[in-house]
């Protein structure tokens, strides 16, 4: 459990707890660290002593998302839509795994849970926060798209469009009346409890629960959840292929004047 080079592994009385740990970039996901979640939810999956499994973030914040910098300097350098296909199929991978894993899985959220991560924190079977976090999918006002369409199955169409067409993010308390959390509480007091929710699941017998959660999602799986997914996924690499003024003077202050001056300038457009 100590190979993973951008998460934290730690483990009590059957729940193992896999802490995002790139605090010094609010837990952005890069491809090593999707990759890396994946193989720990592989690991937690495949290890019987592991009855649940928590997602957390380190310094404060469950992460950022996608880590942009690295993206547009790195793997998405060259706009083209193969690159941004394979690119979001990795963090998706994760979101799957999550998904289909048939241990449950809890989201754990303090601080920033926003864009792919915010995803990420959807997929699990479980969403607890405090009163802390700030949830939402903010690459909507860079002329972005999410990966992982989950939105629209998690709440209603409102609340849907709010978080998907507007880029406002929302409170935790908010989050909560949209449906997004089973429950808020004080920052003190998410550990423990995140902790009693998977002891009451630690007391069902694991053949049987996975079977309910299975019936679960193979019910939105008939509706049409993959289908909307990889719809979802498609509008994202067209977003991001398909050129306009607003993205075209984004990456060139990208370039000119770094990524935190560029998002600010994005931001102005939507002051009120």
């Amino acid at each position: 459990m100590d190979q993973y080079e951008t998460l934290k592994i730690t483990e009590a009385d059957g729940l193992r707890w896999i802490s995002l740990n790139r605090p010094k970039v609010v837990n952005a996901f890069n491809l090593q660290q999707w990759r890396e979640l994946t193989a720990a939810l592989g690991d937690a999956a495949a290890d019987e002593a592991v009855r649940v499994v928590a997602i957390r973030g380190e310094g404060g914040n469950f992460s950022a998302g996608y880590d942009l910098t690295a993206a547009f300097q790195g793997d998405l350098a060259e706009p083209l839509p193969n690159a941004f296909r394979d690119y979001v199929d990795v963090g998706n991978a994760a979101c799957w795994a999550v998904w289909n894993m048939k241990k449950p899985v809890i989201s754990s959220i303090q601080g920033y849970c926003l864009g792919g991560a915010f995803e990420l924190a959807m997929a699990c079977d479980f969403a607890y926060a405090d009163t802390s976090a700030q949830l939402g999918e903010p690459e909507i006002l860079l002329s972005d798209a999410p990966p992982f369409l989950i939105s629209p199955w998690v709440m209603g169409m409102r609340q849907a469009k709010h978080i998907l067409l507007s880029g406002e993010l929302v409170s935790a308390e908010t989050a909560m009346q949209y449906g997004i959390l089973n429950k808020v509480c004080a920052p003190d007091e998410l550990e423990a409890t995140v902790t009693r929710m998977a002891k009451r699941l630690m007391g069902f017998a694991a053949e049987t629960w996975h079977q309910n959660k299975s019936a679960v999602n193979r019910s939105y799986e008939i509706m049409g959840f993959q289908s909307c997914v990889e719809m979802g996924k498609e509008a994202f690499v067209t977003a991001n292929v398909t050129p306009n003024a607003l993205k075209t003077e984004l990456l060139e202050r990208l370039a000119r004047d770094g990524f935190a001056e560029a998002v600010k300038w994005a931001q102005t457009r939507y002051a009120a």
